[in-house]
């Protein structure tokens, strides 16, 4: 199978036979807490050249295979997966749409991407747009700070401006 390299903004449902270079920002264990804290697989958040954020999962009988290669920070190319439609209760990014890895899925780790990596993302709301999220679970919020008002810190600020 040829694989073309594309970024995950170009994703769409269904097997996908893309490689995509990613960054693995953070990963977790998913546990079902009403079945005693059963392991259901591993979830990371992946981001790639473009700052488009992606959740992806890998379930519990495949994590042996991926174990020693999840490393948070690293970049990877990632190919031969499944795209699926992301379910509401479930959504931690924008994307519609969640990887999985299966069988044949390649995840390997790479030192020079052929774009720059950023090492992180943030997205920025407006304290409307956070309230209109409250309590939806459509998507997982954090914030980090809020400005509330920008104030000089000169005691004795000049009369006049000068420009220079």
């Amino acid at each position: 199978m040829v694989h073309m390299t594309g970024f995950l903004s170009d994703l769409q449902a269904g097997r996908s036979s893309s490689t995509v270079q990613v960054r693995l920002l953070r990963y977790w264990e998913a546990r079902n807490f009403r079945r005693g804290g059963e392991l259901m697989g591993v979830d990371m958040l992946l981001l790639d050249s473009q700052t488009t954020m992606m959740q992806a999962s890998v379930n519990s009988h495949r994590i042996p295979k991926f174990r020693e290669t999840l490393t948070a920070d690293k970049m990877f190319t990632l190919s031969s997966f499944d795209v699926i439609s992301c379910t509401r209760n479930l959504k931690i990014t924008e994307s519609p749409f969640i990887i999985r890895f299966n069988d044949y899925t390649e995840f390997i780790e790479m030192t020079t991407p052929s774009s720059p990596l950023p090492l992180e993302a943030f997205r920025f709301l407006s304290g409307t747009e956070l309230l209109r999220l409250a309590n939806t679970n459509s998507q997982l919020t954090d914030v980090v700070a809020e400005v509330t008002g920008v104030k000089s810190n000169v005691r004795n600020p000049p009369k006049k401006k000068i420009i220079s």
